[in-house]
């Protein structure tokens, strides 16, 4: 034990920043959100201190340098937003955040390192899915009156830290907690299901390219772990989304790992299609003896679909509430994208500038021009557009796209290199998907995710031969060069 704390010190006073990064990777979706950011901040100072000591200078790369840009933009819009409180606030979380992606850049710069991150995520991303988990079971073993409510497992984990910390501070925080979905370590499922899909790619990946049985094993279980996460919380566009993703990796990988991605499969499917049976109120839901009334709005689209469609189907048919509730959180969806798209358009300086960045803008005029009283866009895109218009999501756009270019551009010419940049590619691809039905910048643990797949393209980008990217006709060879690899490697 001495020798191998011994072992663990010198490791530590040779590298202090890396050792900090695979902590803050672990800590960051376990900690509370008010505590989570102290740790990238400690991490990134020691980092700074090394890279100083040893006379190296952080570097951005050309990735960094757009997202710096549309950040400044982000922080000059606090000029014309009318809640600049929210503004700042909100501008200075992804400026934080975008520590990360600075020290996975620098930092990792060899294969085994960014090995290494993707089994720290991974890690605790399971971690995360084992507490949704046990949330969700012991949830539904009180409703069924098997156990008392004393042995429910709490969710979210901090609900009563988070009461107390969000009473003290001078301003308030509107957070939607669910005790029928778990959130494990986060304060609400949505945000617990973009980091479960985040991480379901790269522990297949994990688990596809281990080293023995014993490794093999440990990543499946952890991918089945995942997998429960997704379906603790009951999100019924990650639910969908997590299995096309599995769809899609089959897909490409089929050649090669066709039976390892099989094995994967039946589990998967086993766990996470009960949960969308369970949000419809399909499974663990008693349907009431007498038909429930169409739930109403002040809203006159939700309020004409509810009552001509749904009210129509369940006049002749046993329904839950459940059911009822999904089909108008979908209505609703479509209403508020809908809704969106009418203000940026009938407002030509939203439309080229947008609002302020933050929600609390577009939850204002949700609320008084379309009588939605809803947080956000519930789409990353409309939102970006509403908070900086056409410029911001833009430059955003820009920003996406120069990061599938630069795993485009990497020589994926073996079976791991492919796999490799293939599962990064996917997990971005399934954020990407998910904030299109939910915003998923919506605090510190979301922003991060995106910031941390940026820096991991970097990492990858600098550690193997890649064709360069300097031009429209580029990106062509580049994407066809992709497509031929893909076809070699089934092969």
């Amino acid at each position: 034990m001495k020798e191998r704390m011994h072992a663990l010190k010198i490791k530590y006073k040779t590298n202090p920043g890396w050792c900090w990064l695979l902590a803050v990777l672990f800590l960051f979706p376990i900690l509370p959100e008010y505590i989570s950011p102290f740790i990238l901040f400690a991490g990134f100072i020691i980092f700074k201190r090394q890279w100083t000591r040893e006379g190296r200078n952080a570097k951005v790369g050309t990735l960094g340098k757009i997202e710096i840009a549309f950040m400044s933009l982000a922080l000059l819009s606090a000029l014309w937003s009318e809640s600049k409180l929210d503004t700042l606030g909100t501008a200075g979380l992804w400026w934080g955040m975008f520590l990360v992606q600075v020290m996975i850049y620098n930092l990792a710069n060899t294969r085994a390192k960014i090995d290494k991150l993707l089994k720290t995520i991974v890690l605790s991303a399971a971690a995360n899915g084992l507490l949704g988990t046990m949330q969700i079971i012991t949830h539904l073993l009180n409703k069924f009156g098997y156990i008392s409510e004393r042995f429910v497992v709490v969710t979210p984990v901090y609900k009563t830290l988070d009461t107390l910390v969000y009473t003290w501070l001078p301003f308030s925080i509107r957070t939607n907690t669910f005790d029928d979905r778990a959130s494990a370590f986060y304060s609400n499922p949505n945000l617990l299901c973009t980091y479960m899909l985040v991480a379901f790619p790269i522990s297949i990946y994990l688990f596809l390219n281990s080293k023995n049985k014993k490794h093999k094993f440990i990543y499946f279980m952890m991918n089945l772990i995942i997998s429960a996460g997704i379906s603790s919380t009951l999100t019924r566009a990650g639910c969908v989304i997590a299995l096309f993703g599995w769809l899609f990796m089959f897909i490409v990988l089929v050649k090669r790992h066709a039976k390892e991605l099989l094995t994967i499969f039946l589990p998967t499917v086993g766990i996470i299609v009960p949960s969308l049976l369970a949000r419809y109120g399909l499974i663990f839901a008693k349907a009431p003896e007498v038909p429930l009334p169409p739930p109403t709005t002040d809203n006159y689209f939700v309020d004409n679909f509810v009552n001509n469609f749904v009210g129509n189907y369940i006049t002749n048919n046993t329904y839950t509430e459940n059911y009822v509730v999904a089909i108008q959180s979908s209505v609703t969806h479509i209403e508020i994208w809908k809704s969106v798209w009418d203000y940026i358009t009938n407002n030509i300086n939203v439309f080229i500038g947008g609002l302020g960045f933050g929600c609390e803008s577009t939850g204002a005029f949700l609320y008084e021009s379309y009588n939605l009283n809803k947080p956000h866009a519930h789409n990353f895109i409309f939102e970006i557009w509403a908070e900086l218009g056409i410029v911001g999501i833009v430059l955003f756009a820009v920003i996406i796209l120069c990061t599938f270019g630069k795993l485009l551009e990497i020589n994926a010419n073996n079976g791991k290199k492919f796999d490799l940049v293939f599962c990064v590619f996917t997990s971005l691809m399934l954020l990407l998907l998910f904030g299109l039905t939910d915003y998923i910048f919506n605090s510190p643990k979301q922003i991060i995710l995106f910031m941390i797949i940026i820096g991991l393209s970097q990492a990858i980008s600098q550690c193997y031969d890649k064709t360069l990217i300097k031009n429209t006709d580029d990106l062509v060879k580049a994407t066809t060069k992709t497509f031929e690899e893909i076809v070699k490697l089934k092969k």
